[in-house]
């Protein structure tokens, strides 16, 4: 993503040596690339990435061309000076202020983790980092890094350690057929290299989709499309001057056709990233021995100039998006006019201050006597100094603006729990019906009044880490044969037995589970896997959106086979409100409803009739603490507001329970009070993220549960 278009020898017809259309391409890829990191709008507006991946390819490679047809070799070291000098300083700059605001707006564990986040992109190897973190670029429930957009420089950095190497060697063997056929066998090379890579691309987008997303291996095929070009343009010089606007306009309506059509939940990157890797290659080849007079959308002024700032603004516009969003919500207008402020005026700056100034310093300018160096930094001083001057008394303005907003800012933030006044005390002298319901009630209340941070235990260091011990030491998130005994708990010598059914949500169940049965002389078998709800109905894999979980199917069929094997007395059942998004059907709205409340009253109906059955509704979840617990912020920050996706579920799965005699709980006011749920209780954190339970608060509303089951007459009396 270097910031300007060197021209290929067939165009050098221009002082500039710029060309317009491609710093245009860059400015159409860069402005989707934020409009969807914004707005998640346009759906494919991600594919701006695979753009700058073909303009990547074909810049680099038409420059080691050009200077190997020049001097007959490829200087590796002034190769790699250009390529520190053009994208080191800038790269490094963006991770130092990163870190540095977010040192001040981080809690103690997300700054950690972005610090680490910063070494890897520091060494670009940022997309490996990701890829074996887990990170799902479009499905991310936990705090999003605001380094991660680092992933796709480090892809090109890594392309170009190898291919400069690869192509001289190349070159050098097919000196030896003829000077004439050196960018044949250069191209051969690089079709194969391009075939290779696309079908480890088909073959990991199916089977390891993030790793697929971020990985080299299958990404290398579309800077290698650019670098084709590049070999091959002679031939594209060829082109008829007619057919050149003909050819660059399909290529540009391909583009705008993948950003607007292309989105999450179609297999990426191959084969759909094809559409605006090959869309990008034909603007290209369009503008080789000719200046496009026809493309103004491209080679207007605005375009060029976002497109010469293009790298600046891919840099800056994430870590804005991220840490704005700790600052005010990002539901608030007041968040978006912060985040293009911020991003343009950033970008600006970098661009002016540092980026061009060093790409036209003699910085690194290969070797020279002292006299004739001394003599370049004193005419780069006297161009450049008076706009520095400028631009630097601008900066520390700004700076010094932005201390103050960040000073004042969080008491503009609204507080979801402003409106909120506590209920009378009851009546002390009268019995409570439910007295755990009530304690729990009343902790609720304090943690939405609350004003300032408590002393959380265990603290919110790595929040992931707080997980419910059945989930990260019994591997219980997927039971299986293999560790079916590992996932049995309960009394030592049991009187009755219960299983819990459901993914992960319920996993997050166990410790209440636990607390409220096995006193009562319970043994407990959790019967839980990842990503499948109770519902018999297909959900598409959340890993490949584009296809049905047909795991799911095989573990409902396993699990009821052991429900029917246990014969238990009580079996309790739990999914995530999320999973009613993932319908195969695609069906929203009522027909959404009306499809889950179908698939889980047959889900209910396959159950023994011997066993009592509670369908226990999800935790409506909350902010996740990760990222809103920051030393700018309050609690009132933390604040979240029960979302519809969980109403919709809580009718549906309220229906099929009682149109198969199956008892329902709602569990909103163990979370909640009038709709608002806080994010942390005593001190204790409630979720491990936004949507499951932690050790601590799971075990903590046993009581609540066995209060609950026993006032049903499910449990028996405590002894």
């Amino acid at each position: 993503m270097s910031p300007t278009a060197q021209l290929p020898r067939a165009q050098e017809n221009k002082p500039s040596g710029v060309r317009s259309d491609i710093q245009g391409l860059r400015a159409l890829a860069v402005v989707a690339v934020i409009f969807d990191h914004i707005w998640a709008w346009p759906s494919g507006g991600f594919v701006g990435v695979d753009v700058f991946f073909v303009i990547s390819g074909f810049l680099i490679t038409g420059l080691l061309l050009r200077e190997h047809e020049r001097t007959n070799h490829i200087s590796f070291t002034v190769f790699y000076q250009r390529r520190i000098k053009r994208i080191i300083p800038a790269a490094t700059l963006v991770l130092l202020v990163t870190l540095g605001t977010a040192l001040l707006l981080f809690n103690r564990g997300r700054f950690d983790q972005t610090f680490w986040d910063a070494i890897w992109a520091f060494f670009f190897t940022a997309n490996w980092h990701f890829a074996a973190a887990g990170t799902d670029y479009f499905l991310a429930d936990g705090p999003i890094s605001p380094l991660q957009h680092y992933w796709s420089l480090s892809v090109e950095e890594q392309f170009y350690f190898v291919w400069p190497g690869l192509m001289l060697a190349v070159l050098i063997v097919a000196a030896k057929a003829g000077v004439n056929r050196r960018r044949l066998v250069t191209g051969v090379v690089m079709a194969l290299i391009i075939v290779v890579s696309f079908g480890w691309a088909m073959f990991d987008t199916q089977a390891h989709p993030t790793l697929a997303y971020f990985s080299t291996f299958t990404r290398a095929w579309e800077l290698g499309v650019g670098a084709l070009i590049a070999i091959t343009s002679p031939w594209w010089s060829q082109i008829p001057a007619r057919a050149r606007p003909i050819l660059a306009w399909v290529g540009l309506l391909g583009i705008v056709f993948s950003i607007f059509v292309i989105n999450e939940t179609l297999p990426f990157p191959a084969p759909w990233a094809v559409l605006p890797v090959v869309a990008a290659a034909l603007v290209i080849a369009a503008g080789i021995g000719g200046e496009q007079r026809f493309l103004y959308p491209l080679t207007n002024r605005v375009s060029v100039y976002l497109g010469n700032i293009s790298y600046s603004l891919y840099l800056w516009h994430f870590p804005v998006i991220i840490l704005a969003g700790t600052l005010i919500s990002p539901s608030s207008p007041r968040y978006y006019v912060l985040v293009l402020v911020g991003i343009a005026v950033l970008s600006v700056l970098a661009y002016n201050l540092v980026e061009r100034p060093l790409h036209k310093s003699p910085w690194l300018g290969g070797k020279t006597s002292r006299q004739r160096r001394r003599l370049e930094w004193s005419t780069w001083r006297r161009q450049h100094g008076p706009a520095l001057k400028r631009n630097g008394l601008a900066g520390a303005t700004l700076v010094a603006f932005g201390v103050v907003f960040l000073a004042i800012l969080p008491s503009l933030s609204p507080n979801p729990a402003a409106g909120y006044v506590p209920a009378a005390p009851r009546d002390s002298t009268a019995p409570s019906l439910a007295p755990q319901a009530d304690a729990v009630q009343a902790q609720l209340s304090s943690a939405l009044l609350a004003s300032t941070w408590p002393e959380f235990n265990p603290p919110i260091v790595n929040l992931a880490d707080q997980r419910v011990p059945q989930w990260t030491e019994n591997g219980c998130l997927n039971v299986t044969d293999r560790n079916f005994d590992l996932c049995s708990y309960g009394a030592a010598v049991p009187t009755r037995t219960a299983v819990v059914l459901g993914d992960s949500i319920a996993t997050s169940w166990l410790p209440a589970v636990i607390s409220a049965l096995e006193p009562l002389g319970y043994s407990i078998q959790a019967l839980t896997k990842e990503s499948c709800p109770i519902a018999r109905t297909d959900v598409l894999d959340p890993r490949a959106r584009d296809k049905v979980f047909d795991e799911c199917g095989s573990f409902t069929d396993w699990a009821q086979q052991k429900v029917r094997q246990l014969d238990p007395d009580l079996i309790i059942l739990s999914d995530s409100f999320l999973s009613i998004k993932r319908l195969a059907s695609q069906a929203e709205g009522p027909a959404a409803e009306s499809e889950w409340t179908a698939a889980y009253a047959a889900a209910l109906a396959e159950l023994p009739a011997r066993a009592s059955k509670v369908s226990l509704m999800t935790p409506p979840g909350a902010e996740n603490l990760q990222s809103c617990y920051t030393p700018l912020s309050q609690p009132g920050n933390c604040i979240r507001s029960i979302q519809d996706d969980w109403k919709v579920l809580l009718r549906a799965e309220a229906s099929a329970a009682t149109s198969v005699g199956t008892t329902f709980i709602d569990t909103q006011s163990w979370f909640c009070i009038e709709a608002l749920c806080p994010a942390f209780v005593d001190k204790s954190a409630v979720y491990a993220d936004s949507s499951h339970l932690t050790a601590t608060y799971s075990e903590s509303i046993g009581a609540v549960l066995q209060e609950k089951l026993q006032s049903l007459k499910i449990a028996p009396p405590s002894a």
